[in-house]
């Protein structure tokens, strides 16, 4: 599995509260790892006298802001560093610059649309699950971590081998993500009908952990995931992405948004 040595989290200008920044800072300190803190900055300047001019003293402002959150945080003993860009598609710059940086985890705050603005509009959360290459992180205002539990939604029936990487990829982190916050870990594993019933003893013995903490339900992932979580009051779950791309990624979905909208708790996306 590989370490997090470089978080990458998105600020969001437009919001007083950053839940994906406290988050970020928390895990660096525990981890030892650095941060980087990510912003766009966009305005139409085709009215400005001089447009190179206001284009700068925005971007200068806004440096302003992430150097105040930085100075904050650094007295946690964070390794901290800042990037401000000019860009109004701040969706694919995210992206970008994540890849540039070499980011081990990608931290974005993340609210709540309609299920017609997911499934028509390509929202940030949809571009940074299906673009990053590294595990995304998206964080709730609402989230608890008082009595951590953390639940991995795994498909043990998934004979290829891509997804039992991807099964395995799961377990990991949430064992590994268990034992950093002194968290429960529970697993749930949906099917949808008896040809394929998961084997509970492949799970124990996958996964290292008891059986009544071992959920298998028939129905689909996502409704199955959502009951669990609110159940367990999950602080998050884990689950994997199959990188759906293209028509049928656009129509379908994948697991990940679909539960997304209808969860309290952060959701972190492997891939």
């Amino acid at each position: 599995m590989t370490p997090l040595s470089k978080l990458f989290v998105v600020y969001d200008p437009t919001r007083k509260d950053q839940p994906a920044l406290e988050r970020a800072a928390e895990i660096a300190a525990a981890r030892s790892a650095g941060l980087h803190i990510f912003t766009c900055a966009y305005a139409d300047t085709s009215k400005a006298t001089n447009r190179t001019e206001a284009v700068s003293r925005m971007l200068a402002e806004q440096r302003d802001v992430l150097d105040e959150e930085a100075s904050r945080l650094s007295g946690s003993g964070v390794q901290i560093t800042t990037e401000v860009e000019w860009d109004q598609n701040w969706y694919n710059a995210v992206v970008r610059a994540s890849i540039k940086h070499g980011a081990d985890l990608v931290l974005k705050s993340s609210y709540k649309h309609s299920a017609g603005t997911r499934m028509f509009n390509q929202t940030s959360d949809w571009t940074l699950i299906r673009q990053c290459l590294c595990p995304v992180l998206l964080v709730k205002e609402s989230a608890s971590w008082e009595n951590p539990r953390i639940l991995a939604a795994i498909d043990i029936c998934a004979r290829t081998e891509s997804y039992g990487r991807l099964n395995q990829y799961v377990i990991d982190v949430s064992k590994n993500a268990t034992t950093r916050h002194c968290a429960d870990l529970h697993v749930v594993n949906a099917f949808q009908d008896f040809k394929g019933v998961p084997d509970r003893e492949e799970i124990i013995r996958s996964c290292g952990i008891d059986s009544d903490k071992v959920h298998i339900k028939l129905g689909k992932p996502e409704k199955v995931i959502v009951e669990h979580a609110k159940k367990l009051d999950a602080s998050m779950v884990v689950l994997g992405n199959s990188g759906r791309t293209g028509l049928s990624g656009a129509l379908m979905g994948n697991t990940v948004e679909k539960v997304l909208d209808k969860l309290e708790c952060d959701v972190l996306s492997m891939r």
